[in-house]
């Protein structure tokens, strides 16, 4: 996973991003090696912004939470994104359950494919 990392209106130290590497390489069991992760972090009135957006194989998945700590921000965001992966999948799933590659056969085309061709007469 490639991560891209943001900073509006604040400087944060380098443990920041390592924790946010951290938490959101939990999602990477979702789409593998091809994802690319991009984290912004923000302050805005005493409130400290993170935003997560995961792109990996045509999805897209984001998340903002704001809190008053940018490391609960962080956690929030990314059970947000897990969240969100999570109904995607199982509405797939679902989908594809209720007979997506079933292919309705109807009698007469069982009788005429499994019936032995009779000899014409003359």
């Amino acid at each position: 996973m490639r991560f891209q990392y943001t900073e509006k209106k604040v400087n944060l130290p380098e443990n920041v991003h390592k924790y946010a590497e951290k938490k959101v390489m939990k999602l990477e069991r979702f789409f593998g090696d091809d994802a690319e992760a991009l984290v912004t972090f923000s302050v805005d009135k005493d409130w400290n912004i993170a935003e997560i957006t995961v792109h990996a194989s045509n999805m897209y998945f984001r998340a903002r939470e704001s809190t008053s700590d940018m490391f609960a921000s962080l956690d929030a965001a990314v059970a947000t994104l897990e969240r969100q992966i999570r109904k995607n999948k199982t509405r797939l799933e679902k989908r594809l359950r209720q007979g997506a590659f079933e292919r309705k056969v109807s009698e007469e085309e069982i009788a005429h494919s499994f019936a032995p061709d009779e000899p014409e007469e003359v």
